[in-house]
């Protein structure tokens, strides 16, 4: 989620991870989706719900190359933080209007289209007996969710990061992430810029079935927000050669995460 849960995330990520078998011949088109679901006051002392639903259309034009677009709605209660390209960040206006706010103010919910990304990435190195397949990749946020109602920043974002993945043993995959994220500040607002990385790892239970762990971190993109930290666990199963479900739940270890979240979604190759 890179994320609501990457879920965001992780980012913001959505969310799924590749199951474990390879495969020869790979689509050149894929389509997902995926509810993710998060709650957590991220150091504020109000709860925000988040519910983050992206729909992820990707395209390898050429081998190695693969292009994607992902087109996401948000449903937001209270309003203390804000999505970015780079993960949940606090806003300290909000925080201050909550705190000479009376007990009895009714919570604001808000919904709608969140920011457009768009990503692109390409695999520098395949892999190898020894070395690990290595794909760099470059991801721009657009600013279209509505900045008025606390959807996004208005603030464009840009991503640089390379995932790295090795399988072992046939049936165990490691992944690592590492990427830096340039945030936009609106006017009046100082977000720093983000380090995030992920660690973990998928196991082949048994065909079609596989089990996942994650530990997703980056550094506060607010000024005296907790570094985001949390671990999240999943499954995905392959019901066709095409299709395939998948799910996680997380856990926040630090007051930069959410407290908990959930998330379930598919993916279709052709």
């Amino acid at each position: 989620m890179r994320y609501p849960c990457i879920a965001i995330s992780a980012a913001l990520l959505l969310a799924s991870v590749s199951s474990v078998a390879a495969e020869e011949d790979e689509p050149r088109w894929s389509l997902s989706s995926s509810v993710n679901y998060s709650v957590g006051d991220y150091g504020t002392g109000k709860d925000t719900t988040l519910i983050y639903v992206p729909l992820t259309l990707g395209v390898k034009p050429i081998d190695r190359f693969t292009l994607s677009l992902t087109i996401p709605y948000i449903r937001q209660t209270s309003q203390t933080v804000v999505i970015t390209g780079g993960g949940v960040a606090v806003r300290k206006d909000k925080q201050r209007q909550l705190a000479t706010a009376t007990r009895n103010q009714v919570t604001s919910t808000e919904d709608g289209l969140g920011d457009v990304l768009l990503k692109g990435q390409y695999v520098l190195l395949e892999e190898k007996s020894v070395l690990p397949e290595i794909g760099p990749y470059l991801k721009i946020k657009f600013p279209t969710a509505d900045k008025s109602r606390g959807l996004g920043t208005g603030e464009y974002d840009e991503t640089v990061g390379v995932d790295l993945s090795k399988t072992l043993f046939s049936r165990f995959v490691s992944y690592l992430t590492v990427a830096y994220t340039f945030v936009g500040s609106p006017a009046g607002t100082k977000f720093d810029n983000s380090f995030g990385w992920s660690v973990g790892a998928a196991y082949l239970v048994a065909r079609p079935f596989s089990v996942f762990a994650f530990l997703d971190g980056s550094t506060a993109i607010s000024p005296g927000q907790a570094n985001p930290l949390e671990v999240r666990v999943g499954a995905d199963v392959r019901l066709t050669q095409a299709l395939k479900i998948f799910g996680s739940v997380s856990r926040g270890l630090s007051d930069g995460s959410a407290d908990w979240g959930a998330s379930a979604g598919l993916a279709l190759r052709f």
